[in-house]
């Protein structure tokens, strides 16, 4: 029986291989460590050894299997073979068995376990084959002449003539077909006759439901089945479930399986105090889930990038959905790591992600709403609110709802514990109250039809509307009545702003005095020092970047982040009454 430490010290191993292919240079265990690669690792790493040429460390000692997913994954677009790439692994399996010095026959025992069918299907678009009688002269021209145009191999049989286009892709069937002959011909006569009688449409058809079989084992699942991932699991009644009888130990030469990463924290301790056939039982779990959560996302299955960011995702929910389960119990420390681990046992990795999507589910029913409202967005999620509410709102709006990162790089990261789902939920809360702040009468009273009256509205956010109130309000001789009536701010507007709302760069009080009282109006003081923040910090930088002429007239086709005449076209500096 294999024990924890073996086990994670195998999950380490398959960890370093993944992040770096080249270190099985270092191994003189390949017989035997490399059939263990699970099958969606064992494609990730054969891409990298591709671009590094050393394919030759990998291939000549996977499975049938392994093999076979590398057609799976790499192999097909969509619901199509994907001719080009199918061939190039081809041609890459072929050599390999060839530069390693198998056996003849060899290569011969790998087709017949793998899909025969596929090698042919893979070779024959494109390329036309004639059978041959040996003892016909005649004939043989005859086939000769017809193919004049093509580039054309006699099997060494003399069973065939086959020809193909004379470029890279045609060249491949040959390729392959010499490598095949040189193994085994009889296996190459039969690969030839196969091309000779195949019909494509079948073929494909037939190849198209083997693989769906195979991905469903691997976890690609239907569509509509991994959407079920997506239904909460009630945290009540996941903490009542009884605890199944103990999984099966896991035998030495187990395939190996890498556990989620050091940085899942909680998840990874839970896992790691295991013992060895559940950690086994559970590391294939969570691949599974992974693969799931790739069908749900309705990800291609051979692409790598979507198969590391479910990684992920997979992780912080489940991370997520231990520590709801948590959430409230009050159990002393010595106590966490049994009772989280009898809750795996009980309702398996996939049912915790679920109870891990409960929040998640909230977050993106709130976000969802929030841009039905039609105040935060136009014909995007969050279009018309800055950042970092705009990205919030858009990514918390998934069916897999994920935090933006709030960097100047961008991008989103997964919801990973009950302090991200606090953050999500004030994002949220921001969003609602930003939208308050710039159309309630308690707040700034702008007119929802402004944001229709913008030469481009899809450019256009709240804090664009909020900043020029604001702005306006501070103008020399504005009464309360007219600063009320919305209006743009023009070149004289900018310069004065410039001259003496900046002191030593830095915008004056009385604006963020003027915006905390409104927040208060509306009812969020909470959120008056983010909106200073990231409004008003906006407007300090606009204010401070002005570019003048020599005469000081100021530059405004470089003004952005309040409404100007330019951009509202035929609708000047008269405004619109206040609602």
């Amino acid at each position: 029986m294999t024990s924890p430490a073996e086990l994670s010290r195998a999950g380490h191993d398959l960890a370093s291989v993944q992040r770096d292919p080249l270190v099985l240079e270092q191994r003189d265990d390949l017989a035997e460590f490399v059939p263990r690669l699970p099958p969606t690792a064992f494609v990730q790493i054969a891409r990298g050894l591709r671009e590094e040429d050393r394919l030759d460390l990998l291939l000549p000692h996977a499975s049938p299997e392994q093999l076979t997913a590398l057609l799976d994954l790499d192999g097909w677009s969509r619901d199509r073979i994907a001719v080009d790439k199918a061939r190039a692994w081809l041609v890459a399996i072929a050599d390999a068995y060839a530069a390693a010095g198998k056996p003849r026959g060899q290569l011969r025992n790998i087709i017949e376990d793998m899909d025969p069918e596929m090698w042919t299907m893979a070779l024959l678009p494109g390329t036309a084959v004639y059978e041959l009688d040996p003892d016909d002269v005649e004939q043989r021209e005859q086939a000769l002449a017809a193919v004049d145009a093509l580039f054309s191999y006699e099997t060494p049989d003399g069973g065939f003539i086959v020809a193909v286009p004379d470029n890279d892709l045609g060249h491949r069937v040959i390729h392959v077909l010499e490598r095949v002959y040189a193994d085994d011909l009889q296996t190459g006569h039969r690969l030839s006759l196969s091309l000779r009688g195949a019909m494509p449409a079948q073929l494909e058809e037939d190849l198209l439901r083997w693989r769906s079989g195979r991905l469903a084992d691997l976890g690609f699942v239907e569509w509509e089945e991994a959407m079920k991932l997506f239904r909460p699991l009630d945290a009540k009644s996941a903490r009542e479930a009884a605890v199944p009888a103990a999984p099966a130990a896991v035998v030495g030469d187990a395939p190996l399986v890498a556990f989620p990463s050091a940085t899942s924290g909680l998840l990874r301790r839970v896992l790691g105090g295991l013992g060895a056939g559940e950690q086994g039982v559970r590391a294939r779990e969570f691949a599974l889930l992974v693969n799931e959560l790739m069908s749900a996302q309705r990800s291609e299955p051979g692409d790598a990038k979507a198969q590391e960011r479910a990684f992920h995702q997979a992780e912080a929910t489940v991370s997520l959905g231990l520590e709801v389960l948590l959430a409230g119990l009050g159990l002393p420390a010595p106590e966490v790591d049994a009772f989280l681990a009898g809750r795996i046992a009980a309702l398996g990795l996939r049912g915790v992600f679920r109870v891990g999507y409960g929040p998640l589910a909230t977050l993106r029913k709130t976000a969802l709403a929030l841009h039905r409202e039609g105040r935060v967005s136009l014909t995007k999620i969050g279009s018309l609110l800055d950042r970092p509410w705009g990205p919030a709102l858009e990514s918390l709006s998934r069916w897999l709802p994920e935090l933006p990162i709030e960097t100047a790089s961008g991008g989103v990261r997964p919801i990973a514990g009950l302090r991200d789902v606090a953050r999500a939920t004030e994002l949220l809360a921001q969003s609602a109250a930003l939208a308050a702040l710039t159309f309630d009468p308690r707040g700034y009273a702008i007119d929802p039809q402004w944001v229709g009256r913008v030469d481009e509205p899809d450019r256009l956010t709240l804090g664009d509307l909020v900043r020029t109130a604001a702005l306006r309000r501070q103008l020399p001789g504005m009464s309360e009545e007219t600063a009320a009536r919305f209006a743009p701010v023009d070149a004289d507007d900018l310069a004065w702003a410039a001259d003496h709302l900046l002191v030593g760069g830095r915008l004056v009080p009385a604006l963020a005095v003027d915006l905390r009282k409104r927040c208060l109006a509306i009812g969020a003081p909470q959120h008056a020092d983010a909106f200073v923040s990231a409004v008003l910090l906006r407007l300090e930088v606009e204010l401070g970047a002005l570019e003048r002429d020599d005469e000081g007239a100021v530059d405004m086709t470089r003004v952005g982040g309040v409404i100007t005449p330019q951009r509202i076209g035929v609708w000047l500096k008269t405004g619109l009454s206040a609602t």
